[in-house]
């Protein structure tokens, strides 16, 4: 019976190296050599770990349970919170509005144009922020291409709204689109020949199938946004209680009471965590 198994595994060890890439020759069979590469990996994960867990560690080193409670005390901090909240929210909702057709379009469609359009929308992703910024001041300031039609938008509360959207849509269909392409294609193929049209498939079968993909999308892009800071001063100004958001909040506390402006950083990042654990550990795939 033993040799049955030995043979067994035998025959199927040849077939997979007849249809394998790289031959067996190519591939370490000592044990000894891979303990010092396994060895590596480890040492530079943990340098890996190590660096960000120390610097984000140094945050909370520095700041003291007096100058967390004493923020809640700043009033343009506090319209910082209201003003950071209300632009994030409605500018989620129109990041969910527009982007969850698009992802949807896009998972299914694999053309030319559909690769052309892929990488305009990557675009805002790979801009640095005072491009960002600059490119909507000149398109929806008071000299911009769109003005007449919008008027001038620049240094209002509606321009957060733009600057996050316009950070978060590309974060958002990325992270959908993903989500939606690995759904399984035979589940997709048995409901449309029960007659499902689009509606059906988007909303019976691509979001309750990908709610984890979703609200990894939606939370990631909306701590993107939160944290945008280049673009939010150039075409949004830092005005206290009317665009000034807890990231503007910070640099201009850094100028004047560093202390403060670690409390508030130190807020902000567990405001972060949060989510991220809430993802991670009790949201189901």
């Amino acid at each position: 019976m033993n040799d049955n198994s030995v043979l067994k595994q035998k025959s199927k060890s040849e077939k997979y190296q007849q249809s394998a890439l790289l031959p067996a020759a190519f591939f370490s069979k000592s044990a000894d050599s891979s303990f010092p590469v396994q060895l590596s990996i480890y040492i530079l994960s943990a340098l890996n770990i190590s660096f960000i867990f120390l610097i984000i560690l140094s945050l909370f080193i520095e700041s003291s349970a007096v100058d967390i409670l004493n923020i809640f005390k700043n009033m343009n901090v506090l319209s910082a919170f209201k003003i950071t909240f209300f632009s994030l929210s409605i500018s989620a909702l129109l990041t969910i509005i527009l982007g969850v057709p698009f992802s949807y379009l896009s998972s299914r469609k694999n053309g030319y144009v559909n690769k052309m359009i892929n990488i305009l929308i990557s675009l805002p992703l790979l801009l640095p922020p005072s491009i960002t910024g600059l490119a909507l001041l000149l398109t929806f300031g008071n000299r911009g291409v769109l003005s007449y039609l919008t008027g001038n938008l620049a240094f209002t509360f509606g321009s957060l709204v733009i600057v996050q959207s316009f950070v978060m849509l590309p974060l958002f269909i990325h992270t959908l689109k993903n989500s939606f392409v690995e759904i399984n294609k035979n589940l997709i193929e048995a409901a449309m020949v029960e007659g499902a049209a689009e509606n059906d498939l988007l909303f019976k079968v691509y979001l309750p199938l990908s709610r984890r993909g979703f609200t990894t999308a939606l939370i990631i892009s909306i701590l993107r946004a939160a944290g945008e800071f280049g673009a939010t001063i150039i075409f949004a100004g830092n005005m206290s209680g009317k665009t000034q958001t807890l990231t503007t909040a910070i640099y201009s506390l850094s100028q004047t009471n560093l202390s403060q402006a670690i409390a508030l950083a130190v807020i902000m990042l567990s405001a972060f965590l949060l989510p991220l654990f809430l993802l991670e550990f009790k949201i189901k795939k």
